[in-house]
């Protein structure tokens, strides 16, 4: 899970961007231990899933982190599912339904016999994100998660007002 083929960079990407914001917002609600042990087990068990299925199929092995960036989607659905997630950077979209259209398109793409559609191992997507959602529904109620993220502001990087914020830096 911690090698990526260099011909899918957009989902590299894609896997990037879910992992650096969606894992600062689990990783603050469970702690770094418990964020270390998930991220690692849903990728190791999402990948075996993967090459389970494609052993059954006959087809290859599987390389990334689709399957831990994807746990971390189903974490925060559960936890915090009107989370809104600006889709593309541009369009707001509650988090439930940008889960809800992965799991949708993963499982379409199973069903109809193409995993690996795109180079992108869908079956490791779907087990990743179950993996997410039935750790979601076990520490939910125990955790909070905020509304957003804030970077630089209240209990942001650099405390109260961020980087420079009051009484730092200033002559």
């Amino acid at each position: 899970m911690f090698a990526h083929s260099p011909e899918g960079i957009f989902h590299i990407l894609f896997n990037s961007i879910v992992i650096y914001f969606f894992g600062r917002l689990v990783e603050r609600a469970i702690g770094w231990k418990k964020f270390a042990v998930l991220f690692v087990a849903s990728g190791v068990l999402a990948g075996a899933g993967q090459v389970g299925f494609n052993i059954a199929q006959g087809g290859p092995g599987v390389v990334g982190a689709s399957g831990a960036a994807l746990a971390l989607m189903g974490v925060l659905t559960v936890l915090n599912p009107n989370l809104t997630v600006y889709l593309y950077f541009l369009l707001p979209v509650p988090i439930w339904l940008l889960t809800a259209g992965t799991a949708l398109i993963s499982l379409g793409l199973i069903a109809i016999g193409n995993p690996g559609a795109g180079g992108i191992a869908h079956v490791a997507h779907f087990v990743g994100l179950a993996i997410g959602v039935a750790y979601g529904q076990r520490v939910k109620g125990r955790v909070r998660v905020p509304g957003q993220v804030q970077f630089g502001g209240p209990g942001g990087p650099g405390g109260p007002g961020g980087p420079g914020g009051p009484g730092r830096g200033r002559i």
